[in-house]
């Protein structure tokens, strides 16, 4: 695309893209280099078993009719995810990124190794979007940004869970959202 393209929507199904998934993945890399805390984070998460996993809350708390659209993924959710993902990966390492940290820390009570980013806040959210693609797997809210994280990760044996209802309103279709290759749960 050369010239200035404004585009509106989810677009949350690989399908709109798989025959260009390449292209789409190289458009969406940042060209700037890491630095400081997030060139270490990513060489920290090569070079384990890193799991990204993404707490949306924000307006899905705080604003009402955005609740009643998408709803927010519970505690549970995640516990659930966890465990999976415990008993699946041998030294698994969880890098939490957030829009409420302070929730995601006092609630999500992991016995693994963990990491609670929010050094980039969100003027520098695509620097958490960058560093959630280079986890190696990944747990996923019901939210576009973790999913694009997560679909931006090129690693070929990476594991995704998602949230198996996307939307708290059941009239939404959601047959193509998630990709076949990644689990609901």
């Amino acid at each position: 695309m050369h010239d200035s393209v404004y585009l509106d929507g989810y677009w949350q199904s690989e399908k709109y893209f798989s025959d260009i998934s390449v292209i789409i993945r190289n458009e969406f890399t940042a060209t700037s280099p890491q630095t400081g805390r997030n060139l270490a984070l990513a060489q920290h998460m090569a070079s384990c078993e890193s799991i990204s996993l993404h707490v949306r809350r924000g307006d899905y708390v705080t604003d009402e009719k955005t609740n009643t659209i998408h709803g927010t993924c519970d505690l549970d959710y995640y516990v659930r995810c966890i465990e999976h993902l415990s008993h699946t990966i041998n030294h698994p390492y969880f890098f939490i990124f957030s829009d409420d940290p302070d929730w995601a820390e006092k609630n999500l009570k992991i016995t693994h190794p963990v990491t609670f980013i929010s050094h980039n806040g969100p003027k520098k959210n695509y620097e958490d979007l960058r560093l959630m693609s280079q986890c190696r797997h990944h747990i996923i809210a019901n939210s576009s940004f973790s999913w694009w994280g997560a679909w931006l990760n090129q690693y070929p044996d990476k594991l995704v869970l998602s949230p198996d209802r996307w939307f708290k309103e059941e009239t939404f279709n959601t047959k193509d959202l998630i990709p076949s290759t990644w689990q609901r749960l």
